[in-house]
């Protein structure tokens, strides 16, 4: 059965649509292969335990024998699945990416390398969909961090996209955070540290205190750190309510935000992608892509606006 050609989406481009369908037989080809290997590991897998579990073999040898099979089958689908959404998103995306002036690269591993050690928690970090570019006069990169504790009980301590660009003005360092992040817990210490900073002020919004600290503490709060203060704690007002400031760190000359959300982002492709189902993916890629791009163009507004409130005075 031939899908009905879906009408482009309307955030993206007659460029972006006529990529995307050029695109749609590799991204199909693709999940045919990975369901005909999918399929063909099931049944391998279900049939080699069938004749364990009917084998001359002990009990005990026998079941642990049957449960191998089964996990080495269930292991190769899950893998084989994640490969082919890996690639159909490294097809995909440097399109959605070039769309709006940015470079896209599957691989985010030198972006994570790079990130200030104060902005996320520690723990088991991985790091994809590095998207990089200029806003502008400014230049921009982003990803998508991913961090577990790890271990066999292992919990998500932070997933979202983290974004750099430069400081518009300069600035004295500072850092935010979601202030029950940085407290002490009942074994350990908070996921975030404070050490050696200067806690400036608490700022309350939406139910949620985020705490305002800084390396100085014997001068003004400068303009431009107020109105970027103000740009980070009420987020959703600029890029709605899909994401959260998880943290934000400043040496004064560049800013590092990490903003949380609660899905897996930057999904395009599936096993059997019709195009209106490849084009619903690529909206909601593209939607992923404006936040911390949005975020950036009012954070410059906001240092640039106070300064000029400032030589008008």
């Amino acid at each position: 059965m031939t899908d009905t050609p879906a009408a482009p989406p309307p955030d993206a481009s007659d460029e972006v649509a006529l990529a995307v369908r050029t695109l749609m037989p590799d991204l199909r080809r693709l999940g045919g292969l990975t369901a005909a290997l999918i399929a063909g590991v099931a049944v391998v897998s279900g049939v080699v335990t069938l004749m364990i579990a009917s084998s001359a073999m002990a009990g005990d040898d026998r079941f642990k024998a049957a449960l191998i099979a089964l996990g080495t089958g269930a292991a190769i689908i899950f893998y084989s699945h994640r490969w082919m959404i890996r690639r159909q998103e490294a097809a995909v995306m440097p399109v959605l990416a070039r769309s709006i002036g940015m470079h896209f690269d599957k691989n985010a591993s030198s972006f994570l390398n790079g990130l200030p050690a104060r902005l996320l928690p520690k723990g088991v970090r991985k790091a994809e969909d590095h998207v990089h570019g200029d806003l502008g006069a400014h230049a921009i990169q982003m990803a998508e961090v991913h961090i577990e504790t790890g271990g066999k009980n292992s919990r998500t301590l932070f997933q979202g996209i983290v974004a750099q660009f430069p400081n518009r003005v300069d600035m004295p360092a500072f850092f935010i955070a979601l202030e029950d992040k940085t407290r002490p817990g009942r074994f350990l210490g908070g996921d975030l540290s404070t050490d050696g900073l200067h806690h400036l002020r608490t700022v309350l919004h939406g139910g949620r205190a985020y705490g305002i600290w800084t390396s100085w503490s014997q001068m003004e709060e400068p303009p431009a750190l107020a109105a970027v203060i103000d740009v980070l704690t009420r987020i959703e007002n600029h890029i709605g309510y899909g994401a959260q400031l998880y943290a934000a760190t400043s040496n004064g000359k560049e800013m590092h935000v990490a903003l949380s959300h609660g899905r897996n982002l930057f999904r395009v492709g599936g096993l059997f992608p019709s195009e209106s189902e490849i084009f619903a993916d690529v909206r909601a890629a593209m939607q992923d892509l404006s936040v911390p791009i949005t975020l950036a163009k009012a954070l410059i507004s906001a240092e640039e606006a106070a300064m000029a409130k400032v030589k008008g005075a």
